[in-house]
């Protein structure tokens, strides 16, 4: 049985709400909200509090499962249906995510690598992560978060005088249609941090973690929507696709660390890693509830196989993911906010449940993959 730490959930909380939200999301939201571009992500975090709510209620009636066997043995039938639904669902995810971070690192780092092939290489590396399970990506998530986390506390103290704080002028003039607006795109990213009661036991999604976690994550999506915007400003900001990149540009330390944001760049790279194998092992899981009989370790690389040429099918361009953000935020309500109210209100515990709850674990854990 799996034992997790308050400390690692919330480090897991923090890079599943930050890490792929801040690449390109900020100038969507600075498109529709100008100066309070920030507030976006306040609204967004309000929205959320009610999922994450509900997954802690159903953690609590159900302790010693994760969201997929509750649905599973509630109603075999319609749990197998709704777990293939959530299964398409997580798909579309993963091969968004694995575009974004195959097109960042394009653009950051290999400029002259084929953008296939630095695909195939981004899911090779996260199909041995997922592989190990979730104490593989806890243990990662607990190593190399905080190195992200003091880097983006410390950017600040590099910017000084290029900090123009009169871009978030007018203070008290906001335009609540514009953040309203802005936080729509930004749910649509943020709300990732819900896949973790996919993968933990009830027992394990503690109060504690899942709240701290969305608080922390909020605070540094703030904190770096505030930054582009002071730095980058609005008018530019909104008219950029990777203002992270941008913003990382800015940096400045020397003329012999004139390119400042490779460093950066090379910091956060393993956390966007980690995000995609985190994906990758919620795919895989559903597979493993599916299919209770199929090992999950050998299902890891076809699952991989089938995201990765699923990123190609579903997206030819990064215009189309930047797009795609304005469709793709109505069904992550539909399944991230509706869907867990709904399993609130009808999944309660019985005897036939528990006895098959205590039933996979002591056969398989927690870990499908082994």
């Amino acid at each position: 049985m799996n034992q997790f730490t308050t400390r690692q959930l919330i480090l897991l909380s923090v890079l599943l709400e930050v890490n792929i939200t801040f690449v390109h999301t900020p100038s969507q939201a600075g498109a529709f909200a100008g100066q309070h571009a920030y507030c976006t992500c306040i609204v967004a975090a309000i929205v959320l509090c009610l999922p994450i709510w509900a997954y802690l209620k159903l953690g609590q009636r159900f302790p010693n499962q994760d969201l997929f066997q509750t649905m599973v043995s509630s109603n075999p039938l319609i749990g197998r249906m709704l777990l293939l639904t959530y299964f398409v669902l997580f798909l579309i995810l993963f091969s968004r995510d694995l575009w974004i971070i195959t097109d960042l690192t394009k653009t950051i780092l290999l400029q002259l690598t084929p953008f296939f092939i630095i695909s195939l290489i981004v899911m090779l590396s996260i199909v041995f992560m997922a592989k190990g399970g979730i104490n593989t990506i806890m243990n990662l998530s607990e190593t190399f978060m905080p190195i992200s986390i003091l880097t983006l506390l410390t950017m600040p103290f590099f910017f000084g005088n290029n900090m123009e704080f009169s871009e978030l002028r007018p203070f008290l003039h906001p335009n609540m249609t514009g953040i309203m607006k802005g936080g729509w795109y930004m749910f649509s990213y943020m709300a990732d941090i819900l896949m973790i009661p996919f993968v933990l036991q009830g027992k394990n999604y503690r109060p504690s973690g899942a709240w701290w976690g969305h608080l922390i994550g909020t605070a540094f999506m703030i904190l770096m929507v505030t930054l582009m915007q002071v730095v980058i400003g609005v008018p530019i900001l909104m008219r950029l696709f990777y203002p992270s990149y941008e913003l990382a540009r800015q940096l400045y330390l020397t003329d012999f660390l004139d390119r400042f944001d490779i460093f950066v760049g090379g910091l956060m790279i393993p956390a966007s890693l980690i995000k995609l194998a985190m994906d990758l092992y919620v795919l895989s899981m559903a597979i493993k509830r599916l299919f209770p009989h199929v090992q999950g370790a050998l299902m890891v690389w076809p699952v991989g196989l089938l995201g990765y040429v699923s990123s190609f099918i579903i997206f030819s361009n990064s215009i189309q993911i930047y797009d795609f953000s304005r469709e793709w935020t109505m069904v992550m309500i539909m399944f991230f906010i509706i869907m867990p109210l709904v399993l609130c209100l009808l999944l309660r515990p019985n005897n036939k449940g528990k006895e098959q709850g205590m039933e996979n674990k002591a056969r398989l854990g927690n870990d499908p993959v082994h």
